[in-house]
């Protein structure tokens, strides 16, 4: 279990570091088009593939970390037991997704790949690049979403967080 759990830290460092590169290509295009009237070729379709791996190899840590977006304001009020099986099931549920968009994830990401498929765009990059990342996110996110379920099930789960009111979020 804690080698799903380091993998998706580690990804999740990454995905931060892909993010930052992110903004620094964007920002270099802003300059590039605005300030010298020469855009590249590059930067946009770059930075969406940069995305599309961060975004996807972050979501197994958010699972971890417990930080997705979660509406807790009926299960909060149920007792410990009642709560360890709806989250042993919501993780499972979560574990069937990945699985599914991992396996089907893979065959659009193969399709592309066998077929020679492109952006089509001035660089031109092979599709299955960026198409490759939804079955890796998605077999993450499903084994992530099943170690979270037999840690669950094992120690219970987590007490309900509680916020005062200068806390919430408006």
């Amino acid at each position: 279990m804690s080698m799903v759990d380091r993998i998706s830290g580690r990804l999740s460092s990454l995905s931060a570091w892909l993010f930052f590169a992110t903004g620094l290509m964007l920002g270099w295009e802003v300059v590039a088009r605005y300030v010298f009237t020469a855009p590249t070729i590059w930067a946009e379709e770059l930075s969406r593939l940069l995305l599309v791996w961060g975004t996807l190899a972050g979501a197994a840590a958010l699972v971890h970390r417990r930080e997705h977006i979660r509406i807790t304001i009926l299960t909060d009020l149920l007792p410990q037991a009642a709560r360890t099986v709806l989250e042993v099931f919501s993780s499972l549920i979560v574990a069937g997704f990945g699985t599914a968009v991992a396996v089907y994830g893979f065959d659009i990401a193969w399709d592309s790949y066998t077929r020679g498929r492109t952006t089509g765009s001035m660089l031109d990059v092979p599709l299955a690049w960026s198409q490759i990342a939804i079955p890796a996110g998605g077999a993450l996110l499903a084994l992530q979403s099943l170690v979270e379920a037999l840690r669950c099930a094992r120690h219970g789960a987590p007490a309900p967080e509680h916020f005062t009111e200068g806390e919430r979020v408006p």
